[in-house]
């Protein structure tokens, strides 16, 4: 059942120095490569960074954000913009994946978004991604400092379902 990791699935900016090994970050891309692409073009691929300069780097480069290098593994979904139908939104599909993944492993992550310019021109210089690869976010990844608490079924709104019409 998917429900639990949904429900403990909430950001997380503080992580613990804990390493992650490199079975679990298999298994994490391994859930993100699973995920729906627009007409199965299959076009997203990842950048796994674990150096503590390249995470500082990255930090710095999205108006300096602790929580990018203190994380110790960065995962960043590309898309193959030649090849992907709708590369936005098998980004956000394969990011979904990794988020519930790693939540599963009781893990804790955030989506950092990158902003068009400046900013992710200093993204694709410092990881090396091609022209023809459109990123929109990175993900850091890390065991939480404090676990945060789990969605309830408080935050459950059924007023915004609508059946059949609006």
């Amino acid at each position: 059942m998917v429900l639990p990791a949904i429900l403990r699935r909430r950001a997380v900016r503080e992580y613990r120095k804990d390493p992650i090994s490199s079975e679990q970050i298999e298994e994490i891309i391994k859930a993100a490569q699973f995920a729906p692409t627009a007409r199965n073009r299959r076009a997203v691929e990842f950048i796994v960074v674990t150096d503590r300069e390249t995470r500082t780097a990255l930090s710095n480069a999205l108006l300096p954000q602790e929580f990018v290098k203190e994380a110790p593994v960065i995962i960043v979904p590309v898309v193959n913009t030649k090849a992907a139908s709708k590369p936005v939104i098998d980004l956000a599909l394969a990011s979904q994946n990794i988020f519930l993944q790693a939540t599963s492993m009781g893990l804790g992550s955030i989506w950092k978004h990158v902003h068009e310019g400046e900013e992710l021109e200093k993204v694709r210089a410092i990881l090396g991604i091609p022209e023809n690869f459109l990123l929109t976010n990175i993900i850091p990844i890390g065991y939480a400092e404090v676990p945060p608490p789990p969605h309830t079924d408080a935050e459950y709104d059924a007023k915004k379902i609508h059946r059949e019409k609006w």
